[in-house]
């Protein structure tokens, strides 16, 4: 019997370390990885249809054959506004890929809420509905425009929604209440709330403020190292960006 993605619990490995593993011979039917570091996994030699791979994926290889840039052309063909946050360098192109990825969403969000059904809330195939798509993207402003640029003593909203694996330390410290059940009405309130923070920081950006050095981090568990203005801003146009792209699939799948 093939498994049920909609009823299998999670299978918890953290206290196997898979680092370097091999695995012959077996079963992996229905196997799904989330959340996890992948770099240097290697599929050898195996038999399978339907193989399906999503994620921040650097140089890809199928078959001995580079499919990397092919991937990418395509994901931008599809969605131009994902290379526009990629490259966006300029406080104009930030300025004018923020616009655009903004004005995607309203569009997207205005077919969302005039469905007749509850799309909103739908999630596809495991992965995020729309409303929890919206609360994962004001917690990466709320971190990376909140806590790191604009330096507030209190940015993240309770409702935002970290990346899955996220720390009960981190979430806690953080004051995130994860088992929220806010409506789209709501969801939709508090992503105005940080897109209005965001666009007045737009319209006073120049290049001496994007080379910036930021005072700290996005917040607890990101690594300490040098974050720039640039850099943030360019995380959020990509997270924005890499989101949109996965709620066109999804809905389009409904």
């Amino acid at each position: 019997m093939e498994p049920d993605e909609n009823s299998r619990p999670d299978v918890d490995l953290a206290a196997i370390d898979l680092r370097g593993a091999l695995l012959r011979g077996r079963d992996l039917r229905g196997l799904e990885i989330r959340d996890s570091q992948v770099d240097g996994l290697r599929i050898a030699d195996s038999i399978g249809d339907e193989v399906s791979v999503s994620g921040a994926l650097g140089r890809v290889i199928v078959d001995d054959v580079d499919v990397t840039d092919h991937v990418r052309a395509v994901l931008d063909e599809r969605l131009p506004e994902r290379r526009m946050a990629r490259e966006a360098s300029t406080p104009d192109e930030i300025r004018a890929t923020w616009a655009a990825l903004q004005d995607r969403w309203d569009s997207v969000l205005t077919a969302v809420r005039d469905s007749p059904t509850d799309i909103a809330n739908l999630q596809v195939r495991g992965e995020w509905s729309v409303v929890q798509t919206l609360r994962h993207l004001r917690f990466a402003a709320d971190a990376w425009i909140g806590t790191a640029v604009l330096e507030e003593s209190a940015p993240h909203h309770p409702w935002g929604l970290p990346a899955d694996g996220t720390t009960e330390e981190v979430v806690s410290a953080l004051g995130l209440d994860l088992d929220a059940t806010p409506d789209l009405d709501q969801v939709l309130e508090m992503r105005d709330e940080r897109r209005a923070a965001v666009e007045e920081l737009l319209q006073g950006l120049d290049e001496q403020e994007l080379d910036r050095r930021c005072a700290g981090t996005p917040g607890p568990g990101y690594p300490v190292r040098e974050y720039r203005v640039r850099r943030c801003l360019r995380v959020l146009l990509t997270e924005e960006a890499e989101h949109l792209r996965y709620t066109l699939r999804d809905l389009a799948a409904v």
